[in-house]
């Protein structure tokens, strides 16, 4: 009997690669979506001694979204390794992004940026992508509302929002997006995943790897009324 073959199915989204660029474009509703797929590439090993992470973004953005400490643990971010860079304008953005990705010892640089941002050309993204293969750290250009361009970036994702699935007894379910691979150097592109945020493990991954490490469904047994109508008396005397 000859065998069938196996039914195809779509790999898992190659990670982003250290000492490369990357670019993350995303539109208003999808742009904390984006976010949290960038710290989940990111995150990294959660220890005190871990290399720092550089985000350039501009002082006033079109979204005024602020980092917050407490909203990043939540995604498995230890926001100790993280350093803030402000600047006046996307040109000043640039040249803060490329003077920290020549830095050695980062783990990550992450340019937020919105809009056109003309001064990002195929020259300047070459430049990082020279500055991550020297230092050896992980570069990604955040890019919301704004068009692909040129550019020598390794790979290129569109990053949406996703209606979470509900936990067992319908509670609020973890963070999910969609992740299309529009571009990638010497692969695959055009593929796209439903990830949804481990609350376990950590990371963002697509249902089928999550099976194997959702815990049980909650049994749905309860303590009788009369039982704890007990334990108060006994409380009270």
């Amino acid at each position: 009997m000859v065998p069938q073959p196996s039914p195809s199915r779509v790999p898992l989204p190659p990670p982003l690669a250290a000492g490369h660029l990357h670019e993350i474009h995303a539109d208003a509703d999808g742009w904390a979506a984006a976010l949290g797929f960038v710290l989940a590439a990111v995150t990294g090993a959660q220890k005190p001694t871990a290399p720092p992470i550089v985000l350039v973004r501009a002082a006033k953005t079109r979204q005024g979204l602020q980092p917050c400490g407490a909203g990043w643990a939540q995604l498995g971010f230890d926001s100790r390794r993280l350093v803030i860079v402000e600047t006046p304008d996307s040109l000043a953005l640039l040249r803060a992004g490329l003077d920290a990705a020549r830095c050695p010892g980062l783990a990550a640089v992450v340019l937020e940026t919105w809009g056109p941002l003309p001064d990002y050309d195929l020259t300047a993204s070459r430049r990082l992508v020279l500055a991550a293969e020297r230092s050896g750290a992980l570069v990604i250009v955040l890019r919301g509302d704004a068009p692909p361009r040129a550019s020598a970036a390794q790979t290129r994702w569109r990053i949406a929002s996703a209606p979470s699935i509900a936990l067992a007894a319908q509670a609020p379910g973890h963070a999910a997006l969609t992740a299309t691979l529009q571009r990638q150097r010497g692969g695959a592109s055009g593929l796209s995943w439903l990830l949804h945020r481990d609350g376990w493990q950590g990371g963002f991954h697509d249902k089928a790897s999550l099976a194997d490490v959702q815990p049980a469904p909650l049994s749905g047994a309860v303590v009788p009324f009369p039982a704890l109508r007990a334990g108060e008396t006994h409380r009270a005397a």
